[in-house]
């Protein structure tokens, strides 16, 4: 953007500014429609909605009809099915050459070489 740009967008939203204010009703007299206002009482109608909700809901779960419990084979075969699934994506968990051990390996004292042990000395030139 450049200060021309800048300066198309402060008009432009000088003007939605302006457009605003002048539809927008007074401070002064919005706060003396809210002092004049009465203050309203609850309705009785939401108790009473309330209520009919509640009682359609226990009509309709009292009115459904329950569902049988699948055979034990439906239950095995469900099972069977869902052990075999794989996600669509495991294909994009291979990576080319990267195979997981199954085992940790072990390392043996032939295989590691350790340097030559050396006397250490402390801050104070003692040998430890």
């Amino acid at each position: 953007m450049n200060a021309t740009d800048d300066r198309e967008l402060r008009e432009q939203f000088a003007a939605l500014r302006d457009e605003d204010a002048g539809s927008a009703p007074s401070l002064a007299r919005v706060l003396r429609g809210a002092a004049a206002a009465p203050p309203s009482r609850p309705s009785r109608t939401i108790p009473i909605a309330v209520l009919a909700t509640a009682a359609v809901v226990t009509v309709a779960l009292i009115v459904t009809p329950r569902r049988a419990e699948p055979s034990i084979e439906v239950a095995i075969a469900q099972a069977q099915s869902l052990s075999s699934w794989t996600a669509p994506t495991d294909a994009w968990l291979t990576l080319s050459g990267l195979e997981i051990p199954d085992s940790v390996p072990s390392l043996s004292p032939s295989s590691v070489t350790l340097p030559e042990a050396s006397t250490a000395t402390t801050a104070t030139g003692e040998a430890r």
